[in-house]
């Protein structure tokens, strides 16, 4: 690995005054895995975008292969043998996986313009069994009906199965479960073996750790370390991407005796993702959901939440009983969803920052009428109580990074004081600072007595924040292990077994 692949030298971009990038430089050698870290706004994307030719930079130079170059689009970055997953997924809803997967492929056409669906499909096929997905989806299933995980996966795919030197991979692990992630982890070290390198872009230590042989850290834009990953540890690298140091994020939790009951679900029936489940969370506890991608956890909190209609069963919400017809009425029993899909359900992505941070109270309140100085006043006030690093607040929320888009999703609900907290994923894609910030936050409200019910794929952070851990396999609840019982293994074993399995 000691020739350069792709060089990336003075590498300077700006938004609108906003200085994303200043001056950095990046290199990534044949046969490796190079891990790019920082916060969110650090740079990471960005620059992961003008290296695939997603976008141009203001200044600076890029070598690939010996040679100067500068992608004017990624059809001439793949050509040359650069691909990018990114984060923000680009599939066409309302077509096939298949037809997503070969849209872009000549050879997928007859004659050079239909796509020969038979053909594609059989390939998808080979493709789903040469990379080891051993869960696959049918390879005419519209992509608006596959779940966001699975989305992510044909996404992952899709790149992969192009002929690619260098595979650029933005956060390509945020809505994938420890199965997949690992099934995507022996992809990446098969091909890296044949000589394939990658730009691994990620906020999660542990897959750094587990996967790359480099590391480089930004921060605010700039250059802020790089490391050998054999020769670097977790303290070093949350120095180097926050300027400080954290402690051990994973002892955040401060844990008490629960009071009363809060939510309470008996029963609850939705076709086959959601079958007979019955749980309580109490005020001051965190019940967490896990299990594996497809178990539906989703699909219960959003039923829970009157998003999804159920068919049968009871949900209590603060004493009141009888099922939750709309996401309205569930706010009006005090309860909030931070839901797992931030820029498609949590915010108005296009629309100001202060009119997102208002949303919630707006429709809690009720009226017709925005008002001007008041929803100021509060936007404000979140913005400054949540640490949102905004431009200006009447700019679009897609002008946020991750992180502070997350941060509005998380601030418009405090705006309301929910007693009932279900959060979806809530550190999906954000960077370790934030994520702290997240965790004190839980914490903090869970001290205040709220009742928070919690879905995540990471099992650290299942393990360090909740007091029972309800762990689900195809719809039904299959194991409820309470916390100092509860341990990854026993997590995976229980995700993996039959529901009847664990019964008794």
């Amino acid at each position: 690995m000691g020739d350069v692949l792709l060089r990336a030298s003075g590498i300077t971009k700006s938004y609108g005054g906003i200085h994303a990038l200043r001056g950095v430089d990046f290199e990534v050698r044949p046969g490796e895995v190079h891990a790019l870290m920082g916060e969110n706004g650090a740079g990471k994307s960005t620059l992961a975008k003008i290296l695939a030719g997603v976008q141009t930079a203001d200044a600076g130079t890029i070598e690939w292969d010996g040679r100067q170059v500068a992608f004017k689009d990624t059809r001439e970055a793949v050509a040359a043998g650069v691909t990018i997953v990114l984060q923000e997924l680009s599939l066409i809803p309302d077509l096939s996986v298949a037809e997503n997967i070969f849209l872009t492929q000549p050879q997928a056409y007859r004659g050079g313009w239909w796509l020969n669906r038979p053909s594609i499909r059989k390939e998808t096929l080979k493709l789903f069994d040469r990379f080891g997905w051993d869960v696959p989806v049918d390879p005419d299933r519209k992509i608006s009906d596959l779940t966001v995980a699975e989305q992510q996966m044909v996404e992952i795919l899709r790149a992969l199965s192009l002929d690619a030197r260098l595979f650029i991979l933005d956060e390509p692990t945020a809505t994938l479960s420890p199965h997949e992630v690992e099934v995507l982890f022996t992809l990446i070290r098969r091909l890296r073996a044949q000589g394939a390198s990658f730009v691994l872009v990620t906020h999660r230590l542990d897959e750094v750790f587990a996967l790359s042989d480099r590391i480089t850290v930004y921060r605010d834009g700039a250059n802020s370390g790089q490391f050998v990953t054999s020769g670097t540890n977790q303290q070093e690298l949350i120095r180097a991407m926050v300027g400080r140091d954290l402690g051990d994020m994973f002892q955040i939790r401060e844990r008490r005796e629960p009071g009363e009951v809060m939510l309470s679900v008996r029963n609850l029936q939705r076709g086959r993702q959601v079958r007979d489940i019955s749980f309580e969370v109490r005020a001051g506890e965190v019940v967490g959901i896990a299990g594996l991608v497809g178990a539906g956890r989703t699909e219960v909190i959003r039923t829970v939440f009157g998003a999804d209609k159920a068919e049968s069963g009871e949900v209590v919400m603060r004493g009141r009983a009888g099922l939750i017809s709309s996401p309205s009425q569930a706010i009006d029993e005090g309860t909030a969803l931070v839901p797992e899909d931030r820029k498609g359900q949590g915010l108005l992505i296009e629309q100001p920052i202060a009119q997102n941070l208002v949303m919630a109270d707006l429709a809690a309140h009720g009226g017709f009428w925005l008002n001007a100085r008041r929803d100021a006043q509060t936007a404000s006030r979140l913005i400054e109580e949540f640490q949102v690093k905004a431009p200006r607040p009447w700019k679009p929320a897609s002008s946020l990074s991750g992180g502070n888009q997350q941060k509005i999703v998380l601030a418009k609900w405090m705006a309301i004081n929910p007693e009932i907290l279900i959060l979806d994923e809530p550190t999906r894609g954000i960077d370790i600072g934030t994520k702290f910030e997240i965790y004190k936050l839980i914490n903090n409200l869970a001290a205040e007595g709220k009742a928070i019910l919690l879905v995540s794929s990471e099992l650290p952070e299942i393990l360090a924040l909740t007091d029972r851990v309800l762990v689900m396999r195809n719809g039904a609840i299959a194991a409820e292990l309470p916390h100092g019982v509860a341990t990854e293994e026993a997590i995976l074993a229980a995700a993996a077994q039959e529901p009847a399995a664990m019964v008794g």
